[in-house]
């Protein structure tokens, strides 16, 4: 996601007192990376649309807790994050789904289907949260943020070869946990199938 607006604090001020203006400033500075972060990982355009809806609608909902933020970046990119999590758990559903009717097993209670969907998400949030600081930052800016490696290289002033090999590992770590973890047979397929097409 680009970096912050230079008058970003005078904005959040204002933003905290209902301003519209510094609302559409903010909205127009991060729009379009927050919507190619939400197609490059949802790969779904009115998914992803809904997505800066869904930001934005936070942002401005939370708007008079805003002046003391001193990070818009890493706050957008949050909600961002949380927001795609909540798609990811509606994929699995989906996957769920076409496994019932491809003959795997089928999903008979609901409410125990949502409690496996739930676990999944947690799971799969776990396991980024355990990665060590470098990995996890590196694997958020790809994943999360959509950065390309030239920019992560830039902005963590490390190589692009560093830059891939702590996405490597980190991708490996968690594929790891995820096996280690699962709560079910089923559990572990709809992770995969979800942390791949992330």
């Amino acid at each position: 996601m680009s970096s912050n607006l230079d008058n970003e604090k005078e904005l959040l001020t204002l933003l905290s007192r209902d301003s519209e203006y510094a609302f559409a400033v903010i909205f127009d500075h991060y729009r379009p990376k927050v919507l190619g972060t939400a197609m490059k990982l949802l790969k779904d355009v009115p998914a992803a649309e809904e997505v800066v809806q869904d930001v934005f609608l936070k942002l401005w909902l939370k708007r008079h807790e805003m002046e003391p933020v001193t990070n818009l970046h890493g706050f957008i990119g949050a909600i961002t994050r949380n927001l795609v999590f909540d798609r990811f758990r509606k994929k699995v559903h989906e996957i769920t789904y076409r496994m019932s009717m491809n003959g795997a097993e089928p999903v008979i209670n609901d409410t125990d289907h949502r409690i496996r969907t739930s676990l999944a998400c947690k799971l799969l949030q776990h396991a980024i949260d355990q990665l060590p600081l470098r990995q996890r930052q590196v694997y958020e800016m790809v994943r999360v943020q959509g950065l390309s490696m030239d920019e992560i290289s830039q902005k963590l002033s490390i190589s692009k070869s560093t830059a891939k090999g702590h996405l490597t590992a980190a991708l490996q770590r968690i594929r790891t946990h995820l096996n280690a973890h699962a709560v079910s047979i089923l559990t572990v397929p709809l992770l995969v199938a979800v942390f791949q097409h992330s």
